[in-house]
């Protein structure tokens, strides 16, 4: 009976937080379609489920009332065996809510695919993500800029991100706007969404859901939802070099190349840990090498801005790793990956929309 109340109070509690009670549950607002679509279907599976954990709550704790040693009056049937109005509740109803979950499942996973693009009227916005160690590095293609711990985009406009790591699996996460998305060296996945208003002035909240080294938990950074003014403002105050005009906690820096690229890199060692390195050589090499290490982050990095980027940086990433196979030089792979994976999300897209139909 008390392990009945404790699931039952457990329950309550659950139901409370999910439905925002006591604090900005982030997953449940939703500030675009992406994540309000997640966000829905993650509820209609939770109420589905719901149907059978309440009653059955309820009924474990009527049973153990009604049949309590000291109720005299209850029925008491030592021979009975089997009840076939039973047997088609306790069998139908779950199998019914399983092939509902079932379906469920199979149409929002091709809806809300992260490759599909968003439907909008607006031609979408290409960022290219790199997960970096200890931070996130953002590049405009099309407008020639980068950002670090930092990504602006239009309201109701599509942003399509690609991403890539440089360093060990990451994953890139905006709870307000969509689902995570694995960024992985040597390949490029996709992360399709869509803002429905401004962002407020702090923006919405990114950061790494994926362990990833000492400095993971420095990995965040801030999403603004802008007006087509204002990101049209910010990208010229940064090709100008006056990013800060626009963000006066920024850093504002000229060309992210390959040197600028590799210095962006943390350290995986804490200060305390070098130190000991230090103290603990035995060659002047192993002490030079040990000095010479860069402590990992206590604090995200700073917001940069670069007023234009290497040609082909992005790609070049990808290809670094790449190449470990076989000493192939994979360019063309990299840079035809994107065509690829857009006729991947086409053929999802039509799956989706005739079911839909």
């Amino acid at each position: 009976m008390r392990q009945t109340i404790l699931a039952v109070l457990s329950l309550s509690a659950m139901a409370a937080l999910l439905t925002g009670c006591g604090g900005d549950m982030v997953l449940l607002n939703s500030k675009g379609p992406v994540a309000q679509g997640q966000s829905d279907l993650m509820m209609t599976a939770i109420y589905l489920m719901l149907l059978v954990v309440i009653p059955s709550a309820v009924m474990a704790l009527w049973f153990g009332w009604k049949y309590r040693a000291s109720n005299k009056d209850a029925d008491y049937k030592p021979t009975w065996a089997h009840s076939t109005a039973i047997e088609i509740v306790v069998w139908g109803i779950p199998v019914i809510i399983i092939g509902i979950l079932a379906w469920l499942t199979w149409w929002g996973s091709h809806k809300y695919d992260p490759y599909r693009p968003v439907e909008s009227d607006k031609a979408p916005l290409t960022v290219q993500v790199i997960a970096e160690q200890f931070k996130w590095i953002f590049i405009y293609p099309e407008q020639n800029i980068a950002t670090v711990n930092e990504i602006r985009f239009p309201e109701k406009t599509p942003v399509s991100l690609r991403l890539t790591s440089n360093f060990t699996m990451n994953s890139f996460f905006i709870p307000a706007l969509s689902g995570q998305i694995y960024a992985m060296a040597g390949m490029q996945t996709h992360l399709n969404f869509l803002a429905d208003e401004t962002s407020p002035a702090e923006g919405y909240r990114g950061f790494s859901s994926n362990y990833s080294g000492y400095g993971f938990s420095q990995m965040h950074f801030r999403a603004h939802s802008v007006t087509d003014a204002q990101f049209a403002e910010w990208v010229a105050a940064v090709k100008a070099g006056n990013g800060t005009s626009v963000n006066p906690n920024a850093v504002q820096k000229t060309v992210l190349d390959h040197t600028e690229f590799a210095a962006l890199r943390d350290g995986n060692r804490s200060k305390h840990q070098i130190e000991a390195m230090v103290v603990n050589a035995q060659t002047p090499e192993e002490k030079a090498a040990a000095e010479a290490l860069k402590p990992y982050p206590t604090k995200p990095h700073p917001v940069t801005y670069y007023s234009s980027v290497e040609p082909k940086l992005f790609e070049s990433v990808i290809n670094k790793y790449m190449s470990n196979y076989h000493g192939a030089d994979h360019s063309a792979t990299a840079g035809h990956e994107a065509a690829a994976s857009d006729a991947h999300a086409n053929v999802e897209h039509a799956t989706a929309a005739s079911v839909e139909e």
